[in-house]
Parts: structure tokens; C-alpha cells; sequence
């Protein structure tokens, strides 16, 4: 009986961000509150971030933000999210952009100096895509939900 308990409390105990793999990594994705997507899979997510993939379902242009490579959620976004395309270091990502833009076929995300930054431009740009520090304030957007 007392097992049963202990296992009853502790399971309540549990966070619930376990169930996304991304607050498990370290960072939450977030859109704008008026965006209606609810979940994306991680290499749809990888291609958006690498503007391989440009536009929402409904239309919409996805406008991704990346955060300041000095930021430890950076490395690991980067880590989890990139490696789908073989781009799982800080350095392959910035190699891959300056082949693009030295090609002139692209340049990368915008970045922001850190999570308040990242949240206020989500916030306002409605097709917009991020990703702050687990455990963020998250007002004004909503989390995106990871699918492998």
C-alpha cells in the first residue's frame, strides 16, 4: 500500500514538459498567440530554420528568429533541432550561411541578443518562430509543441 502511494505522489510529481522534447533539451519553441499551428516535427522545424521551408500552411511566410550564438540555448537548439539535416554543431549552421549568402541565395534568421528579444519579436509577427530558455515567460505567445 505504501509503495502504491509513493508511486501515486511522485508520478503526480512529475513535470509535464517531459512529454516535449523540447523543454527536455533546454528551450521552448514558441509562435505568435495568433498563429494556429499547435505542433511541428523536428526536421520540418530544422528546414524552417534553414528557410528551406518559407511558408505556413495557411499561406502565411514563416519568419524564424534565431538567438545570439553566445547563448546557451542557441547550442542547444541547434544540438537537438539541426542535427536532422547534419548540422548538429554552431559551426555547421554558420558555414551553411555563409555559403548562402556568399552565393547570394539566401541570408539566415534574424538574431536576437536573447529570450525578451526572441519573445517580443514573436510576439508581433504573426507568421514569426523562436525559441527561448526553458522555463521563459511566455506571455504574449504560445508554445509550439515538438514532434519527432
Amino acid at each position: 500500500m505504501r509503495a502504491v502511494l509513493l508511486f501515486a505522489l511522485l508520478s503526480t510529481s512529475l513535470p509535464s514538459n517531459l512529454e516535449d522534447p523540447a523543454a527536455a533539451g533546454g528551450y521552448t519553441l514558441v509562435v505568435s498567440a495568433s498563429n494556429p499551428v499547435k505542433s511541428i516535427k523536428r526536421r520540418e522545424l530544422a528546414r524552417i530554420f534553414l528557410k528551406k521551408v518559407t511558408r505556413w500552411d495557411d499561406g502565411l511566410t514563416v519568419a524564424p528568429v534565431d538567438q545570439s550564438a553566445r547563448t546557451t540555448v542557441r547550442s542547444a537548439f541547434t544540438r537537438d533541432v539541426m542535427r536532422t539535416e547534419g548540422l548538429g554543431q554552431l559551426s555547421g549552421v554558420v558555414s551553411y550561411w555563409q555559403q548562402q549568402v556568399y552565393s547570394g541565395t539566401g541570408a539566415p534568421p534574424p538574431i536576437k541578443d536573447g529570450d525578451t528579444e526572441v519573445l517580443a519579436f514573436v510576439a508581433a509577427n504573426r507568421g514569426a518562430i523562436g525559441y527561448v530558455s526553458a522555463g521563459t515567460n511566455l506571455e504574449g505567445v504560445r508554445i509550439l509543441k515538438l514532434e519527432e
